[in-house]
């Protein structure tokens, strides 16, 4: 059990690091959306996915040798973890609202509706076993989804997806003992 002032103080860091793994991730996001006109920026972007487990547990990492005492249980560095990645969701879709909402303008969906018709891309996704038909229709649906839709998904995912990576990370953080 941890005191109120240690409680204070883990959901500060926590915020903290929250707030720049967002900015982070919004950053990648923007990669993400601007790569169909730039590819080099879909590099930047995967990088960037691996990435995020080494920055998340160099994080928990620094919340438990320099502002616990060395050590750290396996619940709390989950709930580290967790917790970083929880508001760092929360400015992704905050992020994403922005962009759908005010920069966008449907430029985004159409330029994917572009990418996916093309005979070449559209003969190799069929070559690798993709059913066309499928995607056509998830294209279909995601042109007709509202920006708050896009947001909700993003943040959805991005919380399932923290809890079953901090499931690991605590494992690989947790520290009973202090080591010399």
């Amino acid at each position: 059990m941890i005191s109120a002032g240690e409680y204070i103080q883990f959901k500060a860091f926590a915020r903290q690091d929250g707030f720049f793994l967002g900015l982070f991730w919004s950053i990648l996001f923007f990669c993400f959306v601007y790569s169909i006109h730039v590819p080099m920026l879909q590099f930047v972007y995967l990088s960037g996915v691996v990435a995020t487990p080494f920055v998340v547990l160099w994080r928990v990492k620094f919340y438990r040798d320099r502002i616990l005492p060395g050590v750290i249980s396996y619940r709390r560095a989950f709930a580290y973890g967790a917790t970083i990645m929880a508001y760092a969701s929360m400015v992704l879709t905050a992020a994403t609202l922005v962009y759908f909402y005010f920069l966008d303008g449907g430029s985004f969906l159409s330029a994917l509706k572009e990418s996916f018709a093309s005979a070449e891309l559209r003969q190799s996704l069929s070559g690798a076993g993709v059913n066309l038909k499928d995607l056509d229709e998830q294209v279909s649906l995601l042109s007709q989804a509202r920006p708050v839709d896009i947001a909700i998904s993003t943040f959805s995912n991005c919380v399932v997806m923290s809890l079953l990576l901090n499931l690991v990370l605590a494992l690989i953080v947790r520290r009973k003992e202090v080591t010399n």
